[in-house]
């Protein structure tokens, strides 16, 4: 069985809006991505089984990576595969550097909306998919310092 790395946060605005934040390109383009980088997008096809496909620029390097959705349901939720990519889309193991050689080629991202009162909250679960024992093994064991730095990646989101 493998380990899940899940996430919450709730945003003070309506589930309309913060869903619509992960629904263009143009709303990622404001905000996706670790602080100091930007992003290009190549394609964002959304509905089911579209691709979202993008670069993360930054001084240093640069970070190709590719989203193929799975399950749309507005405005409720979004599943989708997350993987590293190549400037022509095609699925790249992750960087070793932080990674490590046996990180999971795809992972699973299903992000949930729940609105009340008006606020929203958005719970992120994520999982490898379709990953080797040692891929399933090096998540289990990264996934607590991922979870970590997620936090302050989506208490930083500004997504609106």
């Amino acid at each position: 069985m493998y380990k899940q790395l899940t996430l919450s946060r709730t945003f003070p605005h309506s589930i309309k809006k913060v869903y619509e934040t992960f629904t263009s390109s143009d709303n990622l383009m404001k905000w996706w991505g670790p602080s100091g980088f930007e992003m290009e997008v190549k394609k964002f096809e959304f509905h089911p089984e579209g691709v979202f496909h993008f670069v993360l620029k930054s001084d240093a390097f640069d970070i190709w990576a590719k989203w193929t959705f799975l399950n749309i349901k507005e405005p409720f939720k979004l599943q989708v595969i997350n993987c590293f990519s190549n400037e022509a889309g095609e699925t790249v193991k992750a960087p070793e550097i932080p990674f490590g050689p046996d990180w999971p080629l795809e992972m699973i991202m299903d992000l949930e909306f729940y609105e009340q009162e008006g606020k929203t909250r958005i719970d992120l679960v994520s999982f490898p998919h379709n990953a080797t024992d040692a891929g399933n093994k090096i998540f289990l064991r990264v996934s607590p310092r991922c979870k970590r730095d997620s936090m302050v990646l989506l208490t930083s989101w500004k997504i609106i």
